[in-house]
């Protein structure tokens, strides 16, 4: 059996008895990274440990690098109990839990202190209306701007400024953004600038991330939202006449469509007028809708051929 434990998120005054008794218990100790503040606890009590950082620099990739400390951790439980200490909390942003519980391997969770809550605590929010939880390689379509956001693995400057250009295609580039180092621990460091002056930032490293605050900025979700709410407070159904209407439009509109966008703006607005019209008279289901359309995405390339 594989012991996984949360070291907490900053010093070892965020260890737990729980955690402590297992360093201690005779089994072997296995450490991700020694890169964390709790390490002192091992070395001060001359606890026995193996840390997997030598694998970061002999591997191309953070996949890679998981994945072998997953078959090493594997081969290691053959035949004896082991423990597996991970940084915060073992089921929080640690790729390699997931990775254990993938492969169906016995493992004894035991938490930590995340480092969510320190980084809340940074910044000033509280999450009670929804927090996004996304790693640096998040794509932009992850993002719901009606939502704070908490982006992890912002591990150097590259990234950085990767995730810059990518936040905005989504936010306005001067929404804020805060950056956070080290956070919980005496050195934090919480600096708040536009999303696109994150790259000018030098001092990112293994404990950095990047939360951002809900703002204003429009999405898919926020429009599908909005056309609801138009629709139940103008009380609006589809009869004959809203029927008739919305499809000659869509005629019209389609019949302008250019190299501009406007005309494939008004298409799609009142396409999904007419969805939603269709679901408030039980002709459709939304979900159904979705699970059409992504069945037909792959035929999109043929009408190009």
């Amino acid at each position: 059996m594989i012991n996984v434990v949360g070291l907490g998120s900053t010093s070892s005054r965020d260890l737990t008895l729980e955690a402590v008794k297992i360093m201690k218990n005779g089994n072997k100790n296995f450490l991700r990274t020694d890169r964390h503040e709790a390490l002192s606890f091992f070395e001060e009590n001359k606890i026995a440990y193996q840390s997997f950082d030598y694998l970061y620099d002999e591997m191309e990739s953070f996949d890679q690098v998981y994945n072998k400390i997953v078959e090493i951790l594997i081969e290691e439980a053959k035949d004896k109990d082991i423990n597996y200490f991970v940084p915060g909390t073992p089921l929080v942003a640690e790729k390699t839990v997931r990775l254990l519980i993938d492969k169906k391997e016995e493992i004894n969770i035991v938490n930590g202190i995340s480092f969510i809550e320190p980084v809340l605590a940074g910044v000033g929010r509280d999450a009670v209306d929804g927090l996004l939880f996304l790693d640096s390689d998040a794509k932009k379509f992850d993002f719901d701007t009606r939502r704070d956001t908490l982006i992890t693995q912002v591990y150097n400057k590259r990234i950085a400024s990767d995730l810059s250009l990518l936040l905005q295609e989504v936010y306005s580039e001067e929404d804020m953004a805060y950056v956070i180092t080290d956070a919980g621990l005496d050195d934090e460091i919480v600096r708040k600038v536009e999303i696109y002056k994150l790259p000018r930032i030098d001092d990112y490293n293994h404990q950095s991330c990047i939360y951002i605050p809900r703002t204003s900025g429009k999405n898919f979700q926020i429009i599908m939202e909005e056309m609801e709410n138009i629709l139940e407070d103008k009380d609006l159904y589809l009869d004959d006449e809203n029927f008739d209407k919305i499809k000659k439009l869509l005629i019209e509109k389609s019949k302008g469509i250019s190299m501009d966008y406007e005309e494939e703006i008004d298409t799609l607005i009142l396409s999904l007028l007419m969805l939603f019209l269709k679901e408030r008279e039980g002709l459709v289901d939304f979900r159904e809708i979705f699970d059409e359309i992504y069945k037909k995405l792959d035929k999109i390339a043929i009408f190009l051929k």
